[in-house]
């Protein structure tokens, strides 16, 4: 708890760091406009073809500072909305803080939040993560592990994907389940996450098939594909080639670290957001 406490702390001063100059007048935010066709029957040119068009029109559309509705967090977008008084945003950054130091996060994961988890420690969280395992697990014991602690103090944090990512196709099944199970959670005032597939530091014949460019698909996909009930964290653009890997896949101490506290600061965006119209 203390570890996430001085997290919580330490990023409510680096967001106001951020946001401390903004114009008087400005409502504006990013917004993505990616659309994707979810057809069961496409072939691998077409999926290959529209895998392409989505990640081009993602990179496009984060220059752009429309009015947004969105669902990611975790990233510095856009113009933020106005707040009256400096005053005020560092109360509302000081109420988030605090809040979130004492609210229990739950971690379902594979070997990197194992990894994560080792790296932090228990720190007050809950934590459901197995190595090697994907959706099927996760379905099976990761969720029934923890599900029944979930309550309105929940924040539910869900890092899976990396040992399915070479079937780009199973991103279907994870965004229905993980709808499915947020629309339980959040109906009883849990807030749901979803957090990016993190990229590989390179690539190895120890994990084959695996790659940044295929990783960069998974995440669009899911992105498009949750829910307004998941907020969608995307900590892979924030570590792309700044993260430390004896193995390519799994992460040092400090790397991991790094993550977490990214996690953090995109639940804190998301409810600055949600509770005061404050968008970083």
């Amino acid at each position: 708890m203390r570890i996430r406490k001085m997290i919580a702390q330490s990023t409510a001063l680096a967001l106001l760091l951020l946001i401390c100059v903004y114009p008087s007048h400005n409502t504006a935010a990013a917004e993505y406009d990616t659309v994707v066709e979810q057809e069961q029957s496409l072939s691998q040119q077409q999926m290959a073809e529209q895998d392409q068009v989505l990640l081009q029109q993602q990179t496009t559309d984060q220059t752009q500072v429309t009015q947004s509705t969105d669902n990611t967090t975790g990233t510095v977008q856009g113009v933020k909305p106005e707040v009256s008084t400096q005053e005020q945003l560092q109360v509302a950054l000081a109420n988030v803080a605090a809040e979130q130091s004492s609210r229990q996060l739950v971690f379902i994961g594979d070997s990197r939040t194992v990894g994560m988890n080792s790296a932090i420690g228990k720190d007050g969280n809950l934590w459901s993560a197995k190595v090697g395992m994907g959706l099927s697990w996760m379905k099976s014991t990761g969720v029934p592990a923890v599900e029944g602690q979930i309550n309105a103090n929940s924040d539910v944090v869900i890092l899976m994907g990396v040992n399915d990512v070479r079937s780009l196709s199973y991103t279907e099944k994870y965004i229905k389940y993980i709808n499915e199970k947020a629309a339980t959670w959040t109906a009883l005032g849990a807030n749901v996450y979803y957090v990016s597939v993190n990229p590989i530091t390179f690539e190895s014949a120890s994990y084959p098939g695996i790659s940044n460019s295929l990783i960069e698909k998974w995440n669009a996909r899911m992105q498009q594909g949750l829910s307004e009930n998941v907020k969608y964290i995307d900590t892979y653009s924030q570590t792309v080639g700044k993260l430390s890997s004896k193995d390519g896949m799994h992460y040092n101490k400090s790397s991991y670290k790094t993550i977490y506290t990214l996690i953090q600061q995109g639940i804190i965006s998301d409810k600055l957001y949600k509770e005061y119209n404050v968008l970083v």
